[in-house]
């Protein structure tokens, strides 16, 4: 396979991308990666190139990009929204009809935050080769708020790093962010643009859903034995081709003691659905495709 690594326009943005392109003809499926927010960007990345890897050795054309203020894309994260996001995935799928324009298809893959962002892209028309190509939603974030308090918590713990107490609790952190100005997670600006358009509990409801192409939803999970998510279960249901598996991988976007270069089960779970919803032959696990720097 080949990689290639460059950089596409999107307004006045300038945003990085890697495409990935299998040895030979390519299927005319195609995807498109769509990575979480912050340091979870960080700590996925490994699993999302084994991922890309995989997909392009089973035939699949791949690109990975970076949003707006995140990795070596333009912009600080301070200053984008939900509506940044979602320019920023409709200019990565310009980008890859450009590069390769012999695709039928455009499939969204993405995990956590970058899930949600392609579930609610893929409810709008902004490419008739999205309208029924198989959309994979890893550990979707359902409820916006909740999730920005969680990553206000981090906040906190650094606050009793440095002074030894907690100085401005999350009230008074959510309050500065809406009053315009911004609060450090991770070495990540959270500013009042992605809070006020994110930061709600209905940010991706379980109402009927416009997509008709497949879609999976993926709960990762550490151990099989996790009950099963009833807000995930709504989501697969409200999709007309909705699939809702099950993982057992540790929570590779966060700082965790062991080294995840792949998530095996998640790779092949979705690859043999993919498999499925295609009509592809089944192959072998792609264990080589997979790993590498």
């Amino acid at each position: 396979m080949t990689e290639t690594p460059f950089f596409f326009a999107r307004e006045d943005a300038r945003l990085f991308g890697i495409l990935h392109l299998p040895a030979g003809t390519a299927k005319p499926l195609a995807f498109v990666m769509s990575h979480p927010f912050g340091e979870e960007k960080l700590w996925s990345h490994r699993v999302f190139v084994s991922c890309a890897r995989a997909l392009a050795a089973h035939g699949h054309a791949v690109l990975r990009f970076d949003y707006f203020g995140a990795g070596d894309s333009s912009g600080l994260s301070a200053d984008a929204s939900l509506e940044s996001h979602r320019e920023d995935l409709r200019a990565a799928i310009g980008a890859l009809e450009q590069r390769a324009p012999a695709i039928e298809q455009i499939g969204l893959i993405g995990l956590r935050m970058g899930a949600t962002f392609a579930a609610l892209l893929a409810e709008s028309n902004v490419s008739p080769r999205l309208a029924g190509a198989p959309l994979v939603l890893w550990d979707p974030i359902l409820d916006g708020d909740a999730y920005f308090q969680e990553l206000l918590r981090s906040n906190l713990s650094t606050q009793l790093a440095v002074y030894g107490k907690v100085v401005d609790n999350r009230e008074v952190l959510t309050a500065r962010i809406r009053a315009g100005g911004s609060v450090n997670v991770d070495g990540y600006e959270i500013g009042k643009g992605l809070l006020d358009s994110c930061g709600v509990s209905t940010l991706l409801t379980t109402d009927a859903k416009r997509h008709a192409g497949p879609a999976l939803i993926v709960q990762i999970a550490a151990t099989e034995a996790q009950k099963e998510r009833a807000e995930l279960k709504a989501l697969a249901a409200s999709y007309g081709q909705g699939t809702l598996a099950r993982a057992a991988e540790q929570p590779f976007w966060r700082e965790i003691k062991p080294f995840y270069p792949r998530a095996s089960q998640l790779q092949e779970l979705t690859l043999r659905w993919l498999d499925e919803v295609t009509g592809a032959p089944a192959v072998a696990p792609l264990e080589t495709a997979a790993s590498g720097g």
